[in-house]
């Protein structure tokens, strides 16, 4: 229920990410928290289930898993905007863990972000370049959590 339980609970998962494609798993806990709130705030579908969906990507024609429906606010031309998605439902947290790896590196799009894994304010710059969300200030969003996530590993 706290973000340092939120920081813990991920920790082993973000550090098999980080052995995969070499983003630092702090990272990894603050993008997730950011797209969450803390996991707070992790789309359930129409029963009250939890979609597990920690970095809330969205169910595109390619993906072939559970789908859920969720309403959204996207930034289009500086205004937001809200819309109804499909996003990726997961058995598990692991899952969704696995998918986000999938994700990035079988995504063209991300390549460049992925070049510069270990540079945090590189990859997650890349991302938002890549388009990974419409926000304009999501890498800045990102790495302020990073921020409050690294502050929770070190106490």
């Amino acid at each position: 229920a706290q973000p340092k339980d939120f920081v813990s609970a991920l920790t082993e998962p973000a550090k098999a990410v980080q052995e995969k494609i070499g983003v630092p798993f702090q990272v990894v806990i603050a993008q997730a928290a950011l797209e969450t709130g803390w996991g707070q705030k992790i789309i359930k579908d129409q029963q009250g289930e939890s979609s597990n969906n920690l970095f809330n990507i969205k169910a595109d024609s390619r993906w072939a898993g559970e789908k859920v429906q969720k309403d959204t606010l996207e930034f289009e031309q500086g205004a937001v905007v809200k819309k109804s998605a499909p996003f990726r439902s997961y058995q598990s947290l692991e899952e969704s863990f696995n998918d986000y790896v999938n994700f990035l590196t079988g995504n063209d799009r991300y390549q460049e972000a992925l070049q510069q894994p270990s540079n945090a304010e590189g990859f997650v710059r890349g991302l938002q370049k890549a388009g990974y969300a419409t926000d304009p200030q999501y890498a800045d969003k990102i790495m302020a959590t990073l921020r409050t996530v690294s502050s929770l590993i070190t106490k």
